[in-house]
């Protein structure tokens, strides 16, 4: 069932888009913000977080992701679609913009190793692009459509649910949290050519306080504090050669 629910959304990323577009290839990666190890040098089918803590399984509802050309300085901060875009798989382009969403990243087993997993693609003018923006939050059922596994999401009002073990128990940490966030990137999509995009998800500091002790996601006392360590541990950026960093393009388009 997960599989299935995984490949509709995979499917319906790469079905938009016109015979002027490119593609830009979106992929994810569960990991620490630099460099391609994995979060605790594990490569099975959990990721230590640390403190008894193990993640098996990590689904985020992406309500959208934008990429805004080079020169749109009308930004306000805020995604430009209206609620009733969000269709899964809807592709919308204006002027400036170019946006993809809603879509699910479901990551378990060798997926959260810190290897670079590819997701789908977004169809795109070409140009010059300076800014990612990407939404994660909760769906209604209409907006989640007939893709079963954002409907699951859906359901359980959730935006994230994080499935694991604590002490050799089971919990299943699920939450509504939204995490919007914009990430200067200048980088040229050109005819011929395939970018790629990341969402990077560092899991190492979600159960763990300022103070370095355990946040335990059975206890409602904690959710703030974790919601909030969500919000600082998940990035976008551009990531050609698939290596789980930011490119570095300041001296690609130098006058």
């Amino acid at each position: 069932m997960r599989l299935i629910g995984l490949c509709a959304s995979i499917l319906l990323l790469a079905a938009c888009g016109n015979d002027e577009s490119v593609k830009v290839g979106l992929s994810t990666r569960v990991g620490s913000a630099k460099g391609a190890q994995a979060v605790a040098g594990k490569v099975e089918q959990q990721v230590e977080a640390g403190n008894g803590i193990t993640i098996e399984r990590v689904r985020l509802s992406v309500r959208e992701l934008e990429l805004e050309l080079e020169g749109d300085d009308d930004d306000d901060g805020q995604t430009s679609g209206s609620d009733d875009d969000l269709t899964p798989g809807n592709s919308r382009h204006d002027d400036d913009e170019q946006e993809i969403g809603p879509f699910l990243i479901d990551l378990s087993a060798e997926d959260l190793s810190g290897k670079v997993v590819r997701v789908g693609n977004i169809e795109v003018t070409p140009g010059i692009f300076d800014e990612i923006e990407f939404d994660i939050g909760k769906l209604t059922l209409a907006q989640a459509g007939e893709d079963a596994a954002l409907k699951e999401l859906a359901q359980q009002g959730a935006s994230v649910i994080i499935d694991g073990h604590i002490d050799g128990q089971p919990f299943s940490f699920v939450s509504s949290v939204r995490v919007e966030q914009e990430h200067e990137a200048r980088f040229e999509v050109k005819e011929g050519e395939e970018p790629n995009i990341t969402i990077n998800i560092d899991p190492s500091g979600w159960f763990v306080d300022d103070k370095g002790q355990r946040l335990d996601p059975r206890e409602e006392s904690a959710r703030s504090t974790i919601e909030n360590n969500l919000r600082r541990s998940i990035d976008a950026f551009d990531d050609d050669d698939h290596d789980g960093d930011e490119d570095d393009d300041r001296d690609d388009h130098d006058d």
